[in-house]
């Protein structure tokens, strides 16, 4: 069973975020399957509507990303699939995946309430970086 990060304590029937998944934060070989979802910003639509899920598992480490691009016609759902891995961000103690086995795929890091945020090619989070979120499942 996945070990979870507790996130605090609530009162009884307060809404509460999700722990963020402290298994994910070392590379311990320990499996998993999760799930992110989100609507991000978008040029030229009216969003894109995201989903990602991460997995690890005795074949490796793997991801599934979809983006439905809304409010445009024709072939608007793109899928793409392949390995992750985990990056370190200069010294500070963030999680951070990078989809692609070689370098140049999406990044993102795991955050405290266990969303994913969207990085930027240098890796930073972008101006506007709650738009650029994905929510667990």
């Amino acid at each position: 069973m996945l070990a979870l990060a507790l996130a605090g304590c609530g009162l009884a029937g307060e809404d509460a975020a999700p722990p963020a998944p402290a298994a994910l934060a070392a590379d311990d070989g320990e499996a998993f399957d999760l799930a992110w979802q989100g609507v991000l910003p978008c040029a030229d639509c009216t969003g894109i509507r995201t989903r990602l899920r991460l997995w690890r598992d005795d074949a490796g480490q793997a991801f599934e990303l979809e983006e439905t691009y809304l409010g445009v016609e024709g072939d608007n759902v793109f899928s793409t699939s392949g390995a992750w891995r985990l990056e370190q961000d200069g010294g500070a103690q963030a999680t951070r995946y990078r989809l692609g086995s070689e370098g140049g795929g999406l990044g993102f890091e795991l955050l405290a309430d266990g969303s994913l945020q969207l990085l930027d090619a240098d890796g930073e989070p972008p101006a506007e970086a709650a738009a650029y979120r994905l929510h667990r499942l």
